[in-house]
């Protein structure tokens, strides 16, 4: 849309922050700050992951590699790969398949982005279990624990 055609600065004013801000995104109810505040650093790409911390050049984090030896540390391995929250996990996947959330067959980025974002296709009630059960799974892990230097 050319500018030009903006009926006034206040419309101006309005279409440039609708384009710059990014778009809300739920956290469907839960109270839990701590796990919002994780849920939040995903999001947006700068959690205490390796990968993450890598890309945005953090003094401590010399590559993006898990300390598991087992590959890139990113938001999928975190999820569904690393060896060190097997015990964890396992305990997330029963609570996700406990509320009828079948991730069968689905891509594996696609899985993550549903574990923290939620997903359109389910009901408040049961993206509030997915975003629950995530937030559960991120703080037993204790893998977020401490400052993010």
């Amino acid at each position: 849309e050319q500018t030009r055609y903006w009926d006034s600065l206040e419309s101006f004013k309005s279409k440039l922050l609708t384009f710059i801000r990014p778009s809300e995104n739920s956290v469907y109810g839960i109270n839990n700050p701590q796990g919002i505040k994780f849920l939040n650093r995903l999001r947006v790409g700068l959690s205490h992951l390796h990968y993450h911390k890598f890309k945005h050049g953090f003094l401590d984090t010399n590559n993006p590699l898990c300390v598991c030896g087992e590959g890139i540390e990113n938001m999928v391995h975190f999820f569904l790969h690393c060896s060190l929250f097997d015990q964890f996990r396992t305990t997330l996947r029963e609570r996700l398949l406990n509320i009828d959330v079948n991730f069968f067959n689905v891509d594996e980025y696609l899985i993550v982005q549903t574990m923290i974002f939620g997903n359109k296709k389910y009901n408040l009630e049961t993206n509030h279990l997915i975003l629950s059960a995530t937030i559960e799974f991120i703080i037993s892990t204790e893998r977020f624990n401490g400052n993010l230097m």
